[in-house]
């Protein structure tokens, strides 16, 4: 396989590099300076109330060099990444992406670390990025996470409508070799067709990972340990209907793990995801739900599950979603204390980092636009879980968000999100009757350019 995928790289590199040049050289720049000022309370949702608060910097440089209108190099780069004020010791300088793009009338290929937008490959990502695939969460002024990857991509859009999106990538590399010679590795393969038509689109990804990287209860690291293996089906849809439009993924996946002297741990997985958005001018209304499978509470069951992710970068909640600064996720905090995955929870099969399986959850969300300078964002929702140990607690509770963005000047833009999670019961720890509501509130300034 690797050798097929060298010579097939060779081949479309020497393609792209004996097309003629057809444009000068060009140089586009762009980016930001921001800084937040990030209040989270009871963070930990704990015995007792953890609180912190601080500013933070990012300097943001996006560099596109177009050698021809055929083949380009993308470079992407914080400097600072994420410095807190007062940690003057702390860099904190991180590429982010650099990848090189051929682009020709049969297709485009990137290769490199590419840009998290390639982590949204089609319809494909089970539920939407909602800060943009570019710079995920920042709607609510924080952070992005940022979802880049090593590999390889190749994509094209036809004249009738068809797409075909097919990717390698590179996940993880554990700098040891087998018994055979072999590196050990963490691989992803997505295949993605796609038809587009005027008003809407579908599409089905095929995605197959597998990991010989990672350490799990049957490879503790060993060089010659069985790799996990998942294989997923991933269906979505989009369909406007003039200011309506609908959108529904599904992920069905399914995993095994190769036992020496025992039947294959098997693993599967499942996620649904559906909204509507109505546009009425000057702002929109999203009314959303999702669901993602949960596992028994014991016996063969129990952690049988392959965890199911809606992509890194799905983070419409600030303080349940993981999204708020302490980087809590109340939905996989539940999980743990609710019992509700059992067994060794490295037997799990991950289709998606920061993922958090057996959940459910409504939401509302929705912006609106005061004048060309003002806008305003909420979103409202019910999180709680699927399955449960037995006497355990499924309500994760509710989120209620606020956040204002005003562009003080041009190329300035201040933003102000407050956030409130309801705890709910499953997410009481033990030594306590109930558990204690999280709340924060991020102020953010960016100078952009």
């Amino acid at each position: 396989m690797k050798k097929v995928l060298a010579m097939g790289l060779g081949a479309l590199l020497i393609a792209g590099s004996v097309a003629p040049a057809s444009a000068a050289s060009q140089v586009d720049f762009s980016g930001y300076f921001r800084t937040v000022f990030a209040n989270d309370w009871n963070y930990g949702i704990g015995d007792n109330e953890t609180n912190d608060s601080g500013f933070f910097n990012r300097l943001r440089l996006n560099f596109a060099f177009h050698a021809t209108d055929e083949i380009s190099v993308f470079w992407r780069f914080h400097a600072p990444h994420n410095q807190r004020w007062g940690n003057t010791g702390d860099a904190s300088v991180r590429n982010v992406y650099y990848f090189g793009r051929i682009k020709q009338d049969w297709g485009t290929v990137s290769i490199g670390r590419l840009s998290d937008a390639h982590t949204y490959y089609g319809l494909g990502s089970l539920g939407w990025n909602w800060g943009g695939t570019d710079d995920t969460i920042t709607d609510w002024g924080v952070f992005d996470p940022g979802g880049e990857k090593d590999g390889i991509s190749y994509s094209n859009r036809w004249d009738n409508g068809f797409q075909l999106v097919a990717q390698f990538l590179r996940l993880a590399d554990a700098e040891k070799t087998n018994s055979a010679g072999e590196r050990e590795t963490n691989d992803m393969f997505i295949l993605e067709p796609s038809y587009h038509w005027e008003d809407g689109g579908a599409s089905l990804g095929l995605i197959y990972e597998r990991d010989h990287a990672g350490a799990h209860s049957h490879n503790p690291g060993g060089p010659d340990a069985p790799a996990l293996k998942t294989y997923a089906l991933n269906p979505a849809l989009a369909q406007s209907f003039g200011d309506v439009s609908l959108h529904f993924e599904g992920m069905f996946a399914w995993g095994k793990v190769p036992v020496p002297g025992q039947d294959d741990m098997k693993a599967h997985g499942y996620g649904l995801y559906l909204d509507g958005d109505y546009n009425y001018g000057p702002g929109n209304v999203t009314l959303a739900a999702w669901w993602a499978s949960g596992t028994g509470s014991g016996g063969d069951k129990a952690g049988n599950l392959v965890d199911m992710g809606l992509g890194k970068g799905f983070i419409p909640f600030v303080v349940a979603g993981g999204g708020n600064w302490s980087g809590t996720n109340a939905i996989a905090l539940a999980n743990s204390r609710s019992a509700a995955i059992q067994g060794d929870p490295s037997n799990h099969l991950r289709m998606d980092e920061g993922s958090s399986g057996n959940h459910w959850v409504l939401a509302l969300a929705g912006a609106h636009t005061f004048n060309d300078d003002v806008t305003l964002k909420y979103t409202v929702g019910y999180m709680a879980l699927n399955k449960v140990a037995s006497g355990a607690k499924k309500d994760v509770g509710w989120e209620a968000d606020l956040g204002l963005a005003v562009n003080l000047l041009d190329n300035l833009e201040f933003r102000s999100t407050f956030g409130y999670l309801f705890a709910g019961n499953a997410l009481k720890p033990a030594t306590i009757e109930s558990p204690k509501d999280m709340y924060g509130w991020y102020n953010t300034l960016i100078f952009s350019f």
